[in-house]
């Protein structure tokens, strides 16, 4: 593997101020990351729980920190799954973001974004 992307670890920190506002605060690093396909049992085990893989990224053990969403590729996911058989490397199953309104927008050109 050439860990050759690059992608965003986001951490998001929930907070209330004193007046009992809530707000959150997200912590942005930048790391190199490897490419995956989703094997089979990954999918369907996903698929069973109501969530669906579209990427797979591997990650040095050094720079994940239990982010819990990705930018890749323009892109925000969330970590369904992150799992290390060695401690070195992390895998990260993720499903699509929902966007900030909860609701896919279709764009002119036929695609759901």
């Amino acid at each position: 593997m050439f860990w050759r992307h690059m992608a965003t670890l986001i951490q998001v920190e929930k907070t209330v101020d004193k007046d009992g506002y809530k707000s959150q605060q997200e912590a942005k690093r930048e790391v190199f990351v490897n490419k995956k396909s989703a094997t089979r049992s990954e999918f369907y085990q996903a698929k069973q729980a109501g969530d669906k893989i579209v990427l797979v990224l591997e990650v040095h053990g050094v720079d994940y920190q239990d982010e819990t969403i990705i930018e890749f590729e323009g892109k925000r996911y969330e970590v369904v799954r992150a799992y290390t058989k060695n401690g070195e490397i992390f895998e990260l199953n993720c499903k699509e973001a929902p966007k900030p309104n909860g609701k896919a927008v279709e764009s002119g050109e036929g695609e759901t974004v």
